[in-house]
């Protein structure tokens, strides 16, 4: 197995929407409407048909991985990571790094690390609390002036309506049954956006709370 492993120097991956100054940055703005971020993994050295490729993206409070995908004819691979998990990663540093099987059964070989830095918003915004059917938002810098509104991410899209933020407390949200009982033994994402108040700006948005109803 050692002498096998020597012939794989798996180099890192590579971000499609990264800075081109800086193959290690990510602006969220760059690519706010898009579903998705592009992770590549280069045609490495004795890469063949068969071989099952899978890539990781670590962000350090959750570890989100690809499908696998079998090589045809051996070349450049792409795999995308979903808008969410992007915006789960905003302010934090990503590892990123694909893994080889060679075949079913078979170790997997990993690859070296690509680190990506994904750019911080203005306001640093954590996730939200669900309790029973109350979802919980506070962050620091609660002002008048925004709007908050929380999404649910479940079998089906939900938000709720928007409240404008009235002081620093925290705001409660409250979740109809029905949400819950339509995810019945599904994993939930929620999070929530941050508006300021008849402006045209970007929204900012929340890291997740994964919840397994």
């Amino acid at each position: 197995m050692t002498a096998e492993l020597k012939t794989f120097n798996l180099v890192p991956p590579k971000g499609l929407e990264a800075k081109e100054s800086d193959e290690k940055r990510l602006d969220f703005k760059d690519v706010y409407h898009r579903t998705h971020v592009t992770v590549q993994v280069p045609h490495y050295v004795n890469m063949f048909n068969g071989h099952a490729v899978r890539v990781r993206w670590i962000n350090g409070r959750y570890k989100y991985d690809t499908e696998t995908l079998i090589v045809g004819t051996p070349g450049l691979m792409e795999f995308k990571i979903p808008r969410l998990e992007v915006i789960d990663s905003i302010g934090a540093v990503v590892t990123v790094n694909y893994s080889v099987r060679l075949t079913p059964g078979t170790p997997l070989i990993i690859s070296k690390s690509l680190t990506l830095n994904v750019d911080k918003q203005a306001f640093d915004l954590p996730e939200p609390r669900l309790s029973n059917t109350t979802v919980t938002v506070k962050f620091l810098n609660m002002k008048p002036g925004y709007v908050v509104r929380v999404r649910w991410h479940g079998v089906v899209v939900r938000d709720t309506e928007r409240k404008p933020i009235q002081n620093s407390s925290s705001m409660a949200f409250d979740i109809p049954a029905t949400w819950i009982k339509e995810n019945a033994g599904k994993t939930v994402l929620i999070n929530y956006s941050v508006e300021r108040s008849g402006s045209n700006d970007y929204l900012m948005f929340s890291r997740l709370l994964r919840i397994t109803f």
